[in-house]
Parts: C-alpha cells; structure tokens; sequence
C-alpha cells in the first residue's frame, strides 16, 4: 500500500538544505525542478540536471511519479534523499553514480540503527501520509522523523519506535508553543514542510506549505509570515508558473453515453479516508430510458501520478455478476490546474482475452461518488435537526472540531445528500390523537407524502421526523427507525422527536447519530455487532463489532481498547465517521445493494471475504447462556409459523448481563432458515427497530431470580417475503450475541409444515399466503393502500370460513387493527381513521377464545393478544370487562402450568396494563401498545 496520498499541489515533493547562512529548496514537478534559494531562483529544468546533475542516477517512475520524499541528515557532509512511491522506497546519495538502495518501504531501516519502517510504524500510520520532515538525531545516532498526517503528528525513532503521537497544534516534540498558534488551516492535511535556518539560540523554523498557500513557523514564538507562498521570500517569488499552480482534485464520478451504454465511473484514490478504489456502473440504454447491467470495482495494482496526468491499471476487477469474464481496467485522467476546466477521464474495462472491450471517456461530473436526493418532512411540533458543533463535548484527543449537518456526515464519506422538494411541516393539531407511529403508518405516510416515491431504485430518500414510535417494548424509547421494507424498500426513516426530547438529546450528538445512523441502514449498512448476519456475510470490527468506532454502532454497546465502555467511551473516542469497510461500501458497493429501491434489507451489504461461522457453535462457549427454540414445531399449510425464543443462564455463571430485546427485528438475534431443499436463507424482518443512540440501551441481568427470558417472532413472512409456504420439513438454527461479545447458537430445530387435507384447508391456506397477507399478519393490521389485496383476503377468510382454525390468525389481525386509530399523512395534512371499537373487540375475543386452551394462538402472542383486547375495553370505557380479560388472562396462564417466574412476569403485565388503563382515563391515550 503507498505510504503517502496524493497532493493538490503541481510539486510530488519539496525539500530543503538548511544552514545558518541560509537555505535553498528544491521543488520537484514530475520529471522537471525548480530550485530556490531565500532570495532568488538558482536553476529551473530537468531533474536529473538540477544541482550539477547530483540526481543523475534517477530514472523511470522516480523521476515523473514520486509520492513523496524526506530529506535525511547529510553524512560525512554528503547530502541525502529518501523517495517514495506505491510500495517502494529509493535512497539516493547526492553526487553519486548509481542509487544508494532501493525496496518495499516496509522493509527500509532509517539510519545506521534502526528496525525496519514496517514494523516501527503503527498500522494506522501505513498509508495517506501527508509530509516527513527530519528530526534531530537521538543521543545514540538514531534517527527521528516526523510523520504528518491529517490533524497528527507522529514522531518516530528509528530504534525504538514511537515516541509521540500527538495534535499538529501541540508540537512535533515537547515544548514547542509556537506550534500551538498556527492558523486552524495549517494544524491538518498539510502539503508539505521544509526545514528554514534556526532563528537565534537554535529555535527550530520551518515553511508549512498547503495548496497555494504557506506559513513560516518559529517553533518557540508562532507565526513569522503567512500568506501566498509566493509572498513569503524574494525567493519564493520565483515559484512561478504552471509548477506554481495547484491542481484540481481528480476523484469523483465520471460518466460517459454512447447510443446503448451508459458508465458511471467513480474514482476514489484521493483525500485522507480514501478507499484507494474505482468501481462503477453499466447501463443499457434504449426506449428512453435505462436498465442497470452489471457493477464492477478494484483495488489498482498501479497508479501513476504526475503534475498532468492520472495513470491507474487494474489486473483484477470484481463483477456484481461473477458469470463476467476476466477483466482488466486501464484509465487515464487528464488533471488541470485550479480554477481551470474539469477533470477528464479515458477508460478500458478489457477481457482477458481482449474482446468486447468496454471503453469511455468524460468529464468529471462531481467531486462526490454518489448523489442521492433527500427530502425531509416534519409533523407540528417537532424539531428538525439542524447542526452539531463537535466542539460542544469532549472529543477524541488531536480531532478537528467542526459543525456537522447530516449532510456534511454524508460528504465526509464521499456522498451528496442534496435537499429535495418542500420541507413540509403537516398540521396535525386538533388530530384527537396521542402521535404514535406504526411502522405500517409510516410507510403509508410516506407513500403518500414522499414527493419523489416510486416503487423503483433510485437515489432518492424520505425521513420523516415525527413524534413516538408505537410498537417501542419493555418502555424503551425509540429514536428512530429505517422502516421501510415494503416491496422496493429502504427508502424512508424516521426520526422520534419526543423519544430525543425526553432523554434531552434533541439538537446534540445523539440526535445527529440518529438521523446519520438510521439512513446508514437505507444504505444497506447493518449494526455494527451483526454485519456477518448479512448476505453475504462481513467481517465483524474489533471487539466483535462492538469496538466499531462507527456512525452504525452504539454508544451503550461500545467497548474500547483499553477496556472503557459505553456511551462516555464512544462519545470520547468517537471520529463521527463511518468505519473503513462501511466507507467502501458506500462507496463501492454494487448498486443493487446500496441504491434505495433495489436490493433488499441487509442483502449484498458485504464487500469483504464471508465468515461463515454465524451459526457454527462456538468451541468454547463461554457466554454462560442457553438459546433454544421452544412451543410448536408443526403448523398446518398457511398457518403463520411462530418462533419461540428462550434465553436462560448454562450454569457456567452465577449472573448474565443480556438484551432482552430477542426478537430478530431488535438485532440481536439471527435466524436461519433451511427449506425442504436444502436451501438456506437468513431471517429478515421486515422493519429494524433501533435502541440504544443514547444511553438507554436495555439490559436484564439473568440470575436466580430471572432464570430466562421469553420472547415470540411471526417468522413465517419477513423481508424476502414468504419463508415457509410450500408444505414439508423445515430446520431453524436461531444465534444470539450477547452485549459483551459472546455467542451462543440453538440447536437446529424441525419446523414441519403439514400439507392440506382438504379443498377448504388448501384455500384457507391460500388466502393466508401472500407477500402481503404476511406482512398484515407481522404489522398487526395496516390501512395502507399497497396492502388492500392482503386485506381483502384476511377479510375473506373471516367471513368465509370463521368457522377454521386459521381464522384465528386473520382474526387478530383485523382486531388489532381495527382497535386503534389509523394515521394518513398527505400534503393536506393528517387524517386519522378512528378505532372501530366494536369490531376489534368482536375479533380479538374470537382469537382470545380459540386459543385459551392448547390450539390457536401460541402462549406469548396469547398473552399480548390478550392485554391488547383489554386496552381496546377500556378505550370503550369499560373497565370493568378490561379487568375481567386480564384476571382471565392471569388465571390462564396458572391453568397452564408455566413456571414461577414466568407467571411472576404475566402477573406484573396484567398490573401495568391496569396501570396504563388509569393513566389512559386521564391523559385521552388511545392507543394500546
């Protein structure tokens, strides 16, 4: 990997010779030079004819591409240069015939005493380096380099290592104030540093240059000059010409057309977070519109730049299609100066065998990756998030404070979010409501209201900043939700505003991590903790994901790598970026796994070697936890398949610290589900709840007391839609990771589908099975325009057969949603569908009775369906009948036989529905949870 990034500036390099009498420079553009000295030019022309022809013995890609350079003490009075390029190193002593040494830059030794470069330098310290100056040598003859790199200075010994990493603005070394008064441009991302004689008393100076512009440093007293370098010395003033010019960046997206083809190129090789990629697009054009081919990207084996040019080849490209042939990628970029015409780029994908060779040109079209519009609407009273000074908390030691929008979150890795349509605010006082959004709500909100919503792919986006979310568990709050996984999904959010404002986070870093995160999942991005949950499967970060220092982990899960943990370690090691492989992601991945619209929930968002050891128990378990799935294992042909999850301690130890959040849509828990032919695929649901952006990210402690934790998942439809709707013999492996890192795996368990016995089962089955009768049954119920067939059919198993065991299942559906308000937002404002009271509790009693005893429903959906029908009797004003469902619902679940603590727990529910019935009559709350 190339040590040094890539400089705006005409120069690879500059270095200079110092002394008490003065100094002069040499400023090297490609395979031309120019050298100065404090007052005056000295010579201007070839390289390798500058300073007598000292650097004569430079040849091919170190007289036209070096990256970078540092200016070692002279020895024996003979001056020394040390050149870098991609992976290697040339040492050149002035004067001599051929090079001193050459190699891998890993493998470099600085000094007569030294370990080699590779192994002194800190990972994080092997690539995008910015400038080396040289330091004094150490005591014993070693010698010591400043590394610069974006708002750091690292200082080096050849022998013994680091011994400083700290701000620009705090001095290469101890002691050094006038370090500390640098203008704020000059304390990250410099170009380059020559060393200038010493003031008096040996005070260290030094020329910082960045662009066009430069500053002279006293390293004791601050800043003696800054300004246009060219207006720093007499000499300086010589820095004329094109090599004076610094040039236009070159990453970005190209695109090119002909008649049938469209390519869009993205070029990502500059900057400090580069990825050091190119990747792109293909389309076919006709009919006037286009149709997406295929995706591709590399890693260049080479790249070449020099003051005009951008030369890249790649030996291996990598296709969305893996059926696409061995292909190579050549491309030239043609760089302009600042302020001149664009970039433009020349490109060949070419097939081994040099047939069907992809060529185009263009221009740079923007200095971003990808564009995507974003349009932002608001219900009254709520605050949209606007800014977020870094600057207003503690943050990592050395980082560069600044203002962040969710834009600007979004352009530090490489994307435009460009503001879309009108910002609405939609009145929704005098609703009558209490403001609590649904998932099925939300998604025919923004149906309705998302001005540029299409059911296709395209780079658009919805966030909704709204007031509660209403399916929020265990009385956590919700901050917000990518909830859109409804037929082309991942295109809307939505952000809690009271949900923020209760825990005091609105317009802070957590509101801003919020939004950042939840359209990180309209990305394809997953949890840090769970991206080997994903297709196909991704490396987990340090720590199990958890030490993920990432816009898509969470500050309560967070575990350093010193041992702190939690929201105050997060927010204090915490850059506000997105991890290195989410940054390639969003960059590089294919298209149909990142554009909204296409590929599915957590689908392709992997662009790293699989693991595929999710579901392998691991050798040693020692989570001290036990995952089992429990309850039916046979259902009939249509029947919504359940999945029940127990959670209880090994015995290993005393006391477990678990989420209690075990359904698959909270993210700790994965599913995997193999069909009657061998065929495997992941659980995903249909919407992904997110806790934990502040410091209320729940944890139970599993004890004596609290031997286990329940929990139960309609898995029978999700985001790929049906998972069991041919009969035959089905196996489910279930994995749970634990907040501290630790797995534990179910045993795989036998999920029998029967088939139907008859014509009215096989009907009944039919009616049950569908894309949207599935996501009816996950939802509880929607009035969603896009879901009217699934309903029709729910209604048609109702009134048709009433009389089947599966109604059921259509009968709590309907219920549920017919016992609460249903919410539309248009651009006229909120209509609200009021509960039909009747109805549901006609519906829900059905369900409730069909399955007190061992058929129906199983005992947690019993249990919610239950105080559900209460809270709906209440919401009628009857009392009375709400308390006698949950006496029933108490005296059922003793009838049955569960354990102590499991009755312990449905008793305290029957009590805190009662509670939540008395604040209902006082408040005008109409919503059950």
């Amino acid at each position: 990997m190339a040590l040094f990034r890539y400089k705006s500036t005409a120069y690879a390099y500059a270095v200079s010779h110092a002394s008490a009498s003065g100094w002069n420079a040499l400023f090297a553009s490609g395979d031309k030079a120019l050298v100065i000295g404090e007052n005056d030019q000295i010579s201007s022309g070839a390289l390798t004819a500058a300073y007598g022809g000292a650097l004569a013995p430079l040849v091919g890609v170190w007289t036209s591409c070096t990256e970078g350079a540092l200016q070692p003490p002279d020895e024996n009075g003979v001056r020394q240069l040390l050149l870098f390029y991609g992976d290697n190193y040339l040492w050149l002593r002035w004067g001599t015939t051929r090079v001193h040494e050459t190699g891998p830059w890993r493998n470099l030794r600085l000094g007569p005493i030294g370990t080699t470069l590779g192994q002194l330098l800190p990972a994080a310290w092997q690539s995008g380096i910015d400038v080396l100056l040289q330091a004094p040598t150490a005591a014993n003859g070693a010698w010591q380099t400043y590394f610069f790199r974006g708002e750091r200075v690292l200082t080096l010994n050849s022998e013994t290592g680091v011994i400083r990493n700290v701000p620009i603005g705090e001095g290469p070394d101890a002691g050094q104030p006038g370090w500390g008064k640098l203008p704020t441009a000059f304390t990250h991302d410099l170009d380059h540093i020559l060393a200038l004689p010493p003031a008096a008393g040996g005070i260290r100076r030094s020329l910082l240059i960045k662009g066009a512009d430069g500053v002279i440093l006293n390293w004791s007293t601050g800043v003696e000059k800054q300004g246009a370098l060219t207006t720093l010395t007499p000499g300086l003033a010589k820095l004329t010409g094109d090599i004076a010019v610094p040039r236009e960046a070159f990453s970005g997206r190209y695109e090119w057309r002909s008649a049938t083809t469209k390519l869009v190129l993205r070029v990502d090789l500059e900057g400090p977070t580069t990825s050091r990629m190119i990747s792109g697009d293909i389309f076919s054009l006709g009919g006037g519109g286009s149709r997406y081919e295929n995706s591709f990207r590399c890693t260049p084996t080479t790249v070449q730049v020099s003051p005009g040019s951008v030369v890249a080849d790649a030996a291996t490209v990598e296709f969305d299609d893996p059926s696409t042939p061995a292909t190579t990628l050549s491309l030239l970029i043609d760089r302009k100066p600042l302020s001149g015409a664009l970039p433009s780029a020349i490109w060949d994908l070419n097939r081994a065998d040099w047939t069907q060779t992809l060529s185009g040109n263009g221009h740079r079209r923007s200095p971003y990756l990808r564009t995507i519009d974003h349009e932002v609407d608001s219900v009254t009273g709520t605050a949209a998030f606007e800014s977020y000074d870094t600057a207003r908390a503690a943050t990592p030691p050395g980082y560069r404070n600044r203002v962040l929008t969710v834009p600007a979150a979004f352009a530090e890795a490489g994307l435009e979010l460009r503001a879309a349509g009108v910002r609405n605010t939609v009145d929704t006082s005098g609703s009558g409501t209490d403001l609590r959004w649904s998932t099925a709500e939300l998604h025919a909100a923004m149906v309705a209201n998302f001005s540029q919503h299409a059911d296709s792919p395209q780079w658009k986006l919805w966030t909704l900043v709204a007031t509660r979310y209403a399916e929020t568990r265990f009385g956590f709050l919700t901050y917000g939700i990518m909830f859109d996984t409804i037929g082309p999904s991942r295109q809307g959010v939505a952000v809690f505003n009271d949900a923020l404002q209760l825990d005091g986070a609105l317009g802070n870093r957590v509101d801003l991590h919020t939004h950042v995160h939840e359209l990180g999942h309209a990305f394809n991005l997953m949890h840090s903790w769970d991206k080997n949950a994903a297709w196909p499967p991704a490396p987990l970060g340090p720590r199990w994901g958890y030490g993920d220092l990432s816009w898509m982990n969470y500050p309560y899960y967070y575990e350093g790598p010193n041992g702190d943990t939690g929201e105050n370690a997060y927010w204090a090691d915490f850059p506000f970026r997105f991890s290195e492989s989410e940054l390639r992601h969003l960059r590089h991945g294919f298209l149909p796994y990142v554009i909204p619209g296409y590929a599915r929930w957590s689908l392709g968002g992997a662009s790293q070697v699989p693991d595929p050891g999710l579901f392998i128990p691991p050798a040693t378990d020692e989570s001290g936890l036990r995952l089992e799935l429990t309850g039916r294992t046979a259902f009939e042909y249509g029947e919504p398949v359940v999945a029940e999850l127990r959670l209880t301690r090994s015995g290993t130890r005393d006391q477990v610290t678990v989420s209690p959040l075990l359904h698959p849509h909270d993210g700790h828990v994965v599913l995997r589900i193999q069909d009657p032919y061998g065929n495997a695929r992941i659980y995903r649901p249909l919407a992904r709840t997110c806790h934990g952006h502040g410091d209320d990210a729940p944890t139970t402690v599993l004890d004596h007391t609290t031997p286990a934790l329940y929990e139960s998942a309609y898995i029978g439809s999700g985001g790929d839609g049906l998972y069991f709707a041919e009969p035959g013999l089905y196996r489910v492996t279930a994995a749970y990771q634990a907040p501290d890192g630790s797995r534990t795996v179910s045993a795989p368990t036998a999920f029998r589908v029967r088939a139907p016995l008859d014509r009215t089962d096989q009907h009944v089955g039919e009616l049950l099975i569908g894309d949207e009768q599935g996501t009816l049954l996950t939802l509880l119920g929607s009035d969603a325009p896009t879901l009217t067939s699934g309903n029709d059919a729910l209604q048609e198993v109702v009134e048709r057969y009433g009389d089947h065991p599966l109604a059921t299942y259509a009968r709590l559906a309907r219920g549920a949603n017919a016992g609460r308000h249903f919410q539309t937002l248009t651009d006229s404002g909120l209509t609200v569908r009021p509960p039909d009271i009747a109805d549901s509790v006609r519906q829900l009693t059905a369900a409730v009775d069909a399955s007190l005893g061992d058929e129906g429903l199983d005992n947690i959906t019993l249990n919610a369906a239950m105080r559900r029908l209460a809270l709906v009797h209440a919401k009628d004003g009857d009392t009375e009948a709400a308390n006698q469902v949950l006496d029933t619902l108490v005296t059922t679940f003793e009838n049955k036989g569960v354990p102590a603590p499991v009755q312990a727990t449905v008793t305290a529910q029957a009590d805190a529905v009662r509670e939540q019935i008395a604040e209902q009559s006082t408040d005008g709350s109409d919503t059950p949870t």
